[in-house]
């Protein structure tokens, strides 16, 4: 097997790689192999042609000598018969000669090596009778050629080496110029065209150039689509390079946007095992983020739940999910973050997770602002409305007593009528202190009109507690108020009272029971505080000093 393997390597390596080389060797091959087989037909033919030929030779030979024997037999003319059989004797297949006359031989050549050779199957005898020149039916004798098998086969085959030789000769010139007309038509040009393809830049546009004498015929028609083929492929590899060069900038850039953006990006399993993540995302949610098993679930503790939800939703659904959470991150309390997730539909999910905790609090600034006044920082009429609700809610709850002050404020528009808005508004502001001032620090103050302001006491300790706060913001606001241009204000404050334990009653009828007692202060001379009062047996409200 070895050997074998040897052999067939070997004759892989004498095999020449050159295509014109392998064409022309295996013309001469097939040649060479052909004409092996033909010439060994041939000369089979040729060879029996040819002893059958020598044959017919020597029946030829006796009858051109017959009258002439018969001259001799007639004559017993033993002179005569010996030039006849020398004559005979000089055709090398001939191997011997007998002439007889009646029962004698007239002469004989090839004596006894001839019997033995017929012995022996190697000579063969052709005897012809020979009759009377004057009367062809008297028999005189006859005349024997002793033929030679052996010389005929050395003639036959010298012959039949001659034609194998002169076909062989017509055969090899015939396959050389087959060889030639191959090389010259088809390998040639097929090779040069191969040498053209090798120093071919296909990058740069190049093409093959048409043989002038070629360019309707096959050779012609392969350069034409070899050229073809060129222009397409450097078309496609234009459009790939410009693709990929493309992609680059699109991965660079996308590498950038990743490494570079404020927000937290990263891929997790449907378990919400983190895969990856870009910076930001561990500058969002410290350390931990960047660890190996990082778990999203865990990073946004305590909303694991609500985030495990919200995944599955996704990849139940194919829609992107978010919410906003509200963390705990180490160093830098209370921050807020926007988390969205999309599943990309192979087992991974797309998250990102952005920083709004700025955002959360411009919200809650604004929502601040929405609910104070401008001028003095107090609660104003959506803010105290808030306020009024939520206090209400519990004071149902606990059953503790609410007590609402409306305060409107004596002498006002005469500040602003003789010392402008400005100063109108620096005694409004300086009000607003005293309120704070006079009540506890779980009451609230609201700013409800342009004067009024009202004043919220949850569970306050009884009707006498509510005067006293309602006296001292009295005698807080009377005090007179230091203006810019060096002048004073003289204001006062007339203070109306409701207060209610009663769970059904609404803010709205609270404040216009407050607001009743207020007017009834007013009317009673200003500066003082009145209680409204409500009877049970009449649904009417009063208001007393």
């Amino acid at each position: 097997m070895k050997s074998r393997k040897d052999a067939i390597r070997l004759l892989r390596r004498l095999i020449p790689r050159s295509v014109v080389a392998r064409t022309s060797l295996s013309i001469l091959v097939l040649a060479v192999v052909m004409g092996l087989i033909f010439s060994l037909m041939a000369s089979w033919r040729v060879r029996a042609a040819e002893q059958e030929r020598l044959i017919s030779r020597v029946h030829e030979l006796t009858a051109t000598v017959e009258s002439t024997v018969s001259i001799a037999t007639f004559l017993n003319d033993t002179t005569l018969a010996k030039e006849i059989v020398s004559g005979l004797m000089k055709n090398r297949i001939v191997a011997g000669v007998r002439i007889t006359s009646g029962a004698s031989v007239l002469h004989a050549d090839g004596g006894p090596a001839v019997s033995s050779s017929i012995k022996a199957g190697s000579v063969s005898a052709i005897t012809k009778p020979i009759h009377s020149p004057f009367d062809p039916a008297a028999a005189l004798g006859e005349i024997t050629i002793f033929i030679s098998h052996a010389e005929i086969e050395a003639q036959a085959a010298e012959y039949s080496r001659y034609t194998i030789w002169i076909m062989g000769l017509q055969v090899f010139i015939v396959a050389g110029a087959v060889a030639f007309l191959v090389y010259l038509l088809v390998t040639r040009p097929i090779k040069a065209i191969s040498d053209e393809l090798h120093h071919l830049e296909i990058r740069s546009g190049m093409h093959l150039t048409v043989p002038p004498t070629r360019r309707k015929d096959e050779i012609g028609q392969l350069v034409v689509d070899v050229n073809a083929l060129i222009t397409r492929l450097s078309g496609a590899l234009s459009t790939e390079r410009d693709l990929r060069k493309a992609q680059e900038v699109s991965e660079r850039r996308m590498r950038l946007v990743f490494e570079k953006a404020d927000t937290g990006m990263l891929v997790i399993d449907e378990q919400g095992a983190v895969q990856s993540c870009n910076p930001a995302f561990v500058r969002i949610l410290g350390p931990e983020a960047a660890q190996p098993n990082a778990h999203l679930t865990d990073l946004l503790a305590p909303h694991g739940p609500l985030v495990a939800s919200l995944i599955a939703d996704s990849v139940a659904s194919g829609q992107a999910r978010d919410t906003d959470l509200e963390l705990d991150a180490r160093g830098r309390g209370k921050i807020w973050v926007e988390l969205s997730v999309n599943a990309l539909g192979t087992n991974l999910v797309q998250a990102l997770v952005n920083d709004i905790t700025e955002r959360k609090r411009a919200e809650a600034v604004a929502q601040e602002l929405a609910a104070h006044d401008a001028v003095t920082g107090l609660l104003n009429r959506r803010g105290f409305d808030g306020a009024l609700a939520k206090i209400l809610g519990t004071t149902r709850h606990q059953s503790r007593d609410l007590a609402v002050l409306q305060v409107d404020l004596d002498y006002f528009k005469a500040v602003n009528d003789t010392h402008g808005h400005e100063a109108g508004d620096l005694v409004l502001r300086e009000v607003a202190r005293v309120l704070e001032r006079s009540v506890r620090r779980a009451d609230v103050v609201g700013r409800t009109g342009g004067d009024e302001f009202v004043v919220l006491l949850p569970g306050i300790e009884g009707v006498e507690k509510a005067h006293e706060i309602a006296h001292n913001i009295i005698a807080g606001v009377s005090r007179p108020i230091a203006l810019a241009d060096g002048k004073v204000a003289r204001i006062g404050a007339s203070v109306g009272i409701a207060m209610t334990r009663d769970a059904t009653e609404s803010a709205a009828s609270l404040l216009r029971r407050a607001d009743v007692a207020m007017y009834a202060a007013k009317q009673a001379g200003r500066g003082r505080v009145c209680l409204s009062q409500v009877v049970k047996d009449d649904p009417s409200e009063t208001a007393a000093a």
